[in-house]
């Protein structure tokens, strides 16, 4: 397959004006598909978790009750040892997965056979470990395109870090999410947070994700538990 990127990707206004969820979700969206990929997932790496956990993930497209498939499909790709010491990578690796046995019915259908995952390591200024895993139908990128991906994810990686992810490591929630955690709090539904607010779901669905990663909840009904407790709502 010919490069598809002659120059960098998203080093223009897009990226620069990108500043919450939202941005970040098209852009790697836009990036997985301008390199031929379906699917990726941003995660945070941790030594117990290798590659990562479904509560590592900080953006994807990929659906909620897909995610265990995605991991195993990806475990299956880079193969045993590559995807237990996936938390100790310090460049690209990519595999191509065959079709898995033994799945339960609700993960029978598994839409990631015969992909391609291509993994990138990505580390923020203080060292912690990320990754993003791009994958679809097409061949294993070569060095050279391995390098330009790598490139262009930097930069939203980066970008994404100074706007997002350092206000996440403080803990605090924003003002925006302190309001969707006081209105789930009063039994409202994604669907209708967003109506209220003049939202889409997506972006409700995202500020709730990042709500529950800081208050290191397990989900949402967690979440409005340890608000309520902490006095971040009334």
């Amino acid at each position: 397959m010919t490069n598809a990127s002659a120059v960098p990707f998203h080093s223009g206004p897009e990226l620069s004006r990108a500043i919450n969820r939202t941005d970040f979700f098209r852009l790697f969206k836009a990036a997985a598909q301008h390199y031929h990929f379906d699917n990726f997932a941003l995660a945070r790496i941790s030594e117990v978790n290798a590659p990562f956990g479904g509560r590592e993930i900080v953006i994807t497209n990929i659906a909620e009750r897909r995610v265990p498939i995605f991991i195993q499909t990806l475990k299956e790709a880079l193969g045993a040892l590559k995807a237990k010491t996936a938390q100790f990578l310090t460049t690209p690796v990519a595999g191509r997965s065959g079709q898995l046995e033994g799945l339960s019915a609700d993960l029978a259908f598994n839409e990631f056979s015969g992909n391609t995952f291509l993994l990138i390591p990505l580390f923020t200024p203080e060292g912690r470990r990320y990754c993003l895993v791009l994958s679809g139908i097409r061949p294993e990128p070569d060095q050279g395109e391995t390098a330009d991906v790598l490139l262009d994810v930097m930069r939203i990686f980066d970008k994404l870090y100074e706007e997002i992810l350092t206000q996440e490591m403080s803990g605090r929630l924003t003002q925006r999410e302190a309001e969707i955690v006081k209105w789930t709090s009063e039994g409202k539904t994604s669907a209708e947070i967003a109506i209220i607010l003049g939202l889409s779901e997506h972006t409700v669905n995202s500020h709730i994700t990042a709500a529950v990663r800081k208050l290191d909840a397990v989900n949402r009904v967690h979440m409005v538990a340890i608000a309520l407790r902490n006095g971040l709502v009334t």
